[in-house]
């Protein structure tokens, strides 16, 4: 097991059985009304509309899905310093796409903006870890992450989860595993 398999197998939990990434679970109930029309025959009777005559309000069906990604991160800015490093690069999984993040690195605490650039729009949010400093070259860091915003077909996107990851004290390289629930 490579060193960056270790540090990564090491902030994950150890039952995600009982995670978000376990109870994937969409439940949509649509409520359609039949009316009921009253005839001018006595004695009044009510008659039902057959099925699918009912010409209300369509509703937008909404997605949910599990997410299980994993980003690969470098620098993107040459000036990103100890305390903000900004990182871009590729997530791999449910989302597969590009993602550009802002890191704020604290004592004990990383707080993290991101934007996820997917086929069809983009996904926004911020993330707030306990950071593990390490005595090495490897930081480890685990929290939770909050959906807050979306563009294109991911307008209305809204999600928690949980954001597992590890940085390069030197080259601030990063690998990060995000578990959650999207809704859009």
């Amino acid at each position: 097991m490579s060193l960056w398999e270790h540090l990564i197998s090491s902030v994950r939990p150890r039952a995600l059985g009982t995670g978000l990434a376990a109870t994937a679970c969409l439940s949509m109930v649509v409520a359609v009304g039949v009316g009921a029309t009253a005839t001018a025959d006595p004695p009044a009777r009510a008659h039902t509309a057959p099925a699918g005559a009912y010409a209300g309000p369509a509703a937008h069906a909404a997605h949910a899905i599990s997410v299980n990604d994993t980003a690969y991160l470098r620098t993107a800015d040459p000036n990103s310093t100890s305390s903000t490093i900004v990182e871009e690069g590729k997530t791999t999984g449910t989302l597969p796409g590009t993602v550009r993040a802002r890191l704020a690195v604290g004592v004990s605490t990383v707080n993290v903006g991101f934007t996820i650039y997917l086929h069809g729009g983009s996904i926004s949010g911020q993330a707030k870890a306990k950071l593990n400093p390490g005595s090495g070259e490897y930081a480890s860091f685990k929290g939770a992450l909050e959906v807050a915003h979306g563009s294109g077909t991911y307008a209305h996107a809204k999600g928690t989860g949980n954001v597992y990851g590890s940085l390069n004290h030197y080259s601030y390289e990063a690998k990060v595993q995000v578990i959650g629930q999207l809704r859009y």
